[in-house]
């Protein structure tokens, strides 16, 4: 998707397909984000979405990376609500009030 030398500067994607490379569906790397918790990670009482900071994108399978920051551990999902304006301090200063 990036520009290539031997195309001159242009995207391998343009110069297959013929259509302009859109580039909507990256995120910023370290913000806020909340995954969707499935009914068989979570009791009856438990919140529907766990908060995660977005490290970067997977490279093995389809779907975000995300740094689990409850149980401290690397997850992977495709339903995702990103805050891109949020930060891990944000998160910590409304944890602590």
């Amino acid at each position: 998707m990036s520009p290539s030398v031997p195309l001159k500067g242009d995207a391998p994607q343009r110069v297959w397909t013929g259509k302009n490379v859109s580039y909507q569906h990256l995120k910023v790397f370290g913000f806020l984000a909340y995954m969707h918790a499935s009914k068989d990670q979570r009791s009856k009482f438990d919140n529907k979405s766990k908060p995660c900071i977005f490290p970067g994108y997977s490279e093995d399978e389809f779907g975000y990376m995300l740094w689990d920051l409850l149980d401290k551990k690397v997850m992977r999902s495709r339903n995702i609500m990103f805050l891109e304006d949020k930060t891990i301090e944000d998160w910590k200063h409304q944890k602590s009030e």
